[in-house]
């Protein structure tokens, strides 16, 4: 695979009082070294960050960072951007920003800005949270991962699986809309792709969603009930899904798009995984709420 794994997310916010709250309280993640005005970091495990909060006039997602291995990969990548005529861009300090040795910066076909790196920064203190005991599900699966609205489909599909490698885990027909799950190593995906765009009622602040996995489903019980007691809107009720297994449940986040919030999924072996057709999105629960009136 080109890309080792989803790495961070990068969210323009109007406010960081909701945001510091929310990832700490709520999902159990902890404050990072940046905590200013200007920037926030939330910890999920030892590395410096996995989501990034950027003051903005507006609250959505700026950002996707997706981490390769090391140098060598990256001018892999660049040099197959190249070949294919991408553009792509080096900004002035954005690697020192986000922590990272080296960084270049892509638009995909749906407009989503890409950042892919290498060389993340571990912090300096060990992760610990009282609110998630047994830790979060990241190191070589990375941050969780991310629900792209990826219209146009198939230049968004040739895009991530013909230049960047993703594998195709499995696909389904999610209501007269295609939908590609796909992964970048074990974890059943890293990216999933549906062909709508940023215009439907379900895309909020830019995104469809972003998971995060907890080791402990006891820890997925507790936010729920957190983020119950908090008032949090929910999007998902509780429920499991029939592709990853993921037992899970979905809540807004203060820039509007869900973060699904799940534990117990299985995982892939991408030397010898085969693409199945999906017929049935859950095995039970996750009922969609406030639905728009048709």
């Amino acid at each position: 695979m080109k890309i080792h794994s989803l790495g961070y997310l990068v969210v323009s916010s109007t406010d960081f009082g909701a945001w510091k709250n929310f990832g700490t309280e709520i999902l159990g993640m902890t404050v990072g070294a940046q905590d200013s005005e200007a920037e926030l970091w939330l910890r999920a495990d030892e590395r410096a960050h996995r989501v990034v909060i950027e003051a903005a006039e507006s609250d959505e997602v700026a950002a996707i960072g997706w981490e390769v291995r090391n140098d060598v990969e990256l001018e892999a990548l660049i040099a197959d951007f190249d070949a294919a005529g991408i553009n792509y861009e080096r900004p002035e300090g954005l690697a020192a920003r986000r922590a990272v040795e080296d960084l270049i910066q892509v638009v995909d076909p749906a407009g989503y800005v890409l950042e892919f790196y290498w060389g993340h920064q571990v912090a300096q203190q060990p992760f610990s949270s009282a609110n998630a005991v047994g830790g979060f599900k990241t190191g070589a699966q990375g941050l969780g991962h991310v629900v792209l609205a990826a219209a146009p489909f198939e230049e968004s599909n040739r895009f991530y699986r013909r230049t960047l490698g993703f594998g195709l885990t499995d696909f389904a027909d999610m209501g007269g809309t295609p939908g590609h799950f796909l992964h970048t190593n074990s974890r059943h995906h890293s990216l999933a792709l549906i062909g709508c765009d940023k215009s439907a009622w379900f895309v909020k602040g830019g995104l469809i969603h972003l998971m995060v996995e907890l080791n402990d489903p006891s820890d997925v019980g507790r936010a729920h009930d957190r983020a119950k007691a908090a008032g949090v809107e929910f999007f998902e009720t509780i429920g499991q899904h029939a592709n990853d297994e993921m037992f899970s449940f979905y809540i807004h986040t203060p820039a509007g798009f869900p973060v699904e919030v799940g534990a117990s999924a299985i995982e892939v072996d991408p030397a010898t995984h085969t693409s199945v057709n999906i017929p049935f999105p859950d095995m039970w629960g996750h009922q969609v709420l406030n639905v728009p009136q048709q």
